[in-house]
């Protein structure tokens, strides 16, 4: 043990899917830094993370406990998550242990998933060469050891958490996309083409932009339809960092491809609504709504007239304006052919 030097237990700067092996990354959600208090409280019954990580001169790993007794060793790429599990590979393939070195995932699989604030299930994955239309099967293991999917023809993917617990979205051998809560139910079946989370990382019930042939709808976790699939139609949240939580809808030209946010596809939009989590309409624009760059104020227009709205759907200038000019910190209105500053009409208002 001269020779050996303690690893670090833990990587640089995790973004996004922590995903160990050679596979190919799948995207998922990142909530990273986003997490509250309350998720964290619920896997606190897990033993903390009492060992080392010590890395060998042949660039092998062991895991130690503090007395620097071998608990585990043969083990390479290791990363201690959380404070409570490693995951690692032994004998060319991956698992992971908790600190008294209980095998909770065997070392079995080609990869393994985990979101890196949301190790409490794992997305494991087996090459096969068996079955050449899919030659990745996948599931979904517990912090337990137990199966919450087993492995299948599937595509997988973290999904979401909330205060209670964690959901992935599955896509099954026949292409249809569900929700899977890590219990192993479905909180939606698989029956659409796409499911996009719309606030994943609010710790807040979870609302769902799904599709089905070439359909939008919005609905929540328990599947109850908020808004109705319809084409031509895209749906994403409005305000997650405040309550209520709002919803923009967007509708398309007509045989639109545009995909991702609306601010990114501002030419295909022609009008947009703002809709509450009960689907009321709040406030209807005939034209996209846009966020100005430096406020968290939205532009919308009616009657030809633009006007401005908060980030509650709220007016904090009704539409009288013939056009508007953002230029980031400053932005200008004009009516009756003057333009006037933001700043000055929203403190006389």
């Amino acid at each position: 043990m001269g020779n050996a030097k303690i690893a670090n237990a833990l990587p640089v700067v995790l973004v996004g899917v922590l995903v160990i092996a050679t596979g190919t990354a799948q995207a998922t959600i990142s909530c990273a830094g986003y997490l509250p208090n309350s998720y964290f409280e619920r896997i606190e019954t897990n033993v903390p993370f009492a060992g080392k990580l010590v890395e060998l001169t042949d660039g092998s790993q062991q895991l130690q406990d503090l007395n620097g007794t071998v608990i585990l060793d043969g083990l390479t790429d290791g990363y201690i998550l959380m404070d409570k599990y490693l995951l690692a590979q032994k004998n060319g393939k991956y698992g992971v242990v908790n600190a008294a070195g209980k095998i909770i995932v065997p070392f079995e699989y080609d990869d393994i998933q985990t979101e890196p604030d949301i190790t409490t299930s794992f997305i494991v994955s087996v090459k096969s060469s068996d079955d050449a239309r899919n030659a990745t099967k996948q599931g979904i293991i517990n912090r337990h050891g137990g199966w919450v999917y087993p492995l299948d023809n599937a595509h997988i993917e973290h999904a979401h958490y909330d205060s209670a617990q964690d959901y992935f979205i599955v896509t099954n051998n026949n292409e249809l996309t569900g929700l899977l809560d890590d219990r192993g139910y479905w909180a939606v079946m698989p029956q659409y083409d796409a499911i996009h989370p719309l606030n994943a990382c609010t710790g807040e019930p979870l609302y769902l932009q799904v599709s089905f042939k070439n359909k939008t709808a919005l609905i929540d976790q328990n599947n109850d339809v908020i808004i109705p699939l319809a084409a031509n139609q895209h749906i994403e949240s409005f305000n997650n960092s405040t309550k209520p939580l709002l919803f923009l809808r967007s509708t398309l030209v007509a045989g639109s491809t545009a995909t991702g946010m609306s601010e990114d596809i501002q030419e295909d939009i022609i009008s947009a609504q703002i809709i509450d989590a009960n689907g009321k309409l709040i406030l209807a624009s005939d034209a996209p709504i846009r966020k100005l760059l430096y406020h968290q104020l939205y532009t919308y227009k009616q009657a030809g007239k633009f006007g401005i709205i908060n980030d509650k759907g709220e007016v904090t200038l009704k539409p009288q304006f013939d056009s508007y000019r953002d230029d980031a910190d400053k932005v200008w209105l004009e009516k009756n052919g003057k333009m006037r500053r933001l700043n000055t009409l929203i403190t006389l208002e």
